[in-house]
């Protein structure tokens, strides 16, 4: 469910440019997956601290979500300049398209390390680390 929440709004924000003419500054903080990705983090660390999870669940949870946003990026800069769409996934400064798809690869690796600490200490907070040890308790 949150990669789909997460490709929904990447879709919706390829969209405003070039289907509803929202410029730019109107509309890319409405739709935005840097904001969304943190707080798609912090609801599925609660639920894994409450079933048991651990920290490697999330840190495959943040890779899943960081790198699933970062193809969503990706096709939409490929869209937008082989394409010839004008949407909000590139400006007309960008001149070099395959090192800003390669960018957000590197920005891929960066937001799962981020995610995973957000999700570790929401993960913390809720109880995570008391319950799996409740859990994985013999008695």
């Amino acid at each position: 469910m949150g990669i789909g929440l997460l490709l929904l709004v990447a879709i919706v924000r390829f969209l405003l440019q070039p289907l509803f003419q929202i410029p730019f500054d109107q509309g890319t903080n409405w739709v935005s997956l840097t904001i969304l990705l943190p707080i798609t983090m912090v609801i599925y660390a609660v639920a894994v601290a409450r079933r048991g999870g651990t920290f490697r669940d999330l840190l495959v949870l943040a890779a899943l979500f960081a790198f699933s946003a970062m193809l969503f990026v990706i096709l939409g800069i490929a869209v937008d300049d082989f394409g010839g769409i004008d949407t909000y996934y590139t400006g007309p400064q960008e001149a070099n398209t395959w090192g800003h798809m390669f960018g957000h690869v590197v920005e891929g690796v960066i937001f799962t390390l981020l995610l995973w600490g957000i999700g570790s200490v929401v993960y913390l907070v809720a109880g995570g680390r008391k319950r799996a040890a409740s859990v994985d308790s013999p008695l």
